[in-house]
């Protein structure tokens, strides 16, 4: 599959929603410029209609576009409750990631775009999730993601924070937010990555 078919299948992953994505972010709107709402997204699957928990198969990073058509993310299935934690930044400054969501509350989305010289998924590197069964050949770490270019090692059970490797932010957080048994995303947590 080329580049071009590549975007175009998984661009139908999120589409557009005109909610207003403020009605959500009371708790977010207090994380002293940590948060960004952009616009509300449904994720939806490669045929159009909305992704529900059921279609989710734990430890399978699925891949969809946010805030941005060129901006790759991961929503993962963790398998297990995944709790809010502090995510301490290296100023001192800290915010609350918000943790799971789903009914197991275990279900997070990450940027797939690397914090630390914001390399993303091309023919040359790729940043990946490591599920706890298959480590990483390279680090030897599992329950991870992994980015390939300068292997930066981050928790996707953490908030994101960094694990190893030279990154100093934490990845990007995309905040998803159930309704009716749809998942919406809804704005980044975390340092901007896409201004």
């Amino acid at each position: 599959m080329d580049r071009r078919d590549f975007l175009k299948a998984c661009s139908t992953v999120a589409v557009a929603s005109m909610i207003d994505p403020f009605v959500f972010s009371n708790l977010l709107s207090a994380q002293e410029g940590m948060f960004k709402a952009y616009k509300k997204a449904l994720l939806v699957k490669e045929d159009g209609s909305p992704l529900r928990e059921e279609d989710l198969k734990p430890h399978n990073a699925y891949i969809f576009f946010y805030p941005h058509a060129s901006a790759p993310c991961y929503l993962i299935d963790l398998g297990e409750e995944v709790k809010p934690v502090d995510v301490k930044l290296k100023d001192g400054k800290t915010y609350k990631w918000q943790g799971g969501v789903g009914s197991k509350k275990s279900i997070v989305a990450y940027s797939a775009i690397c914090a630390h010289q914001w390399s993303y998924p091309t023919k040359q590197y790729s940043i990946n999730y490591y599920p706890p069964d298959k480590p990483s050949e390279t680090t030897k770490k599992s329950g991870i993601i992994q980015c390939c270019a300068h292997l930066g090692v981050y928790d996707p059970r953490e908030g994101g924070k960094v694990v190893d490797g030279p990154p100093e932010v934490p990845l990007a957080s995309v905040v998803i937010q159930e309704e009716g048994g749809k998942f919406y995303a809804i704005g980044i947590l975390g340092v901007d990555q896409f201004s």
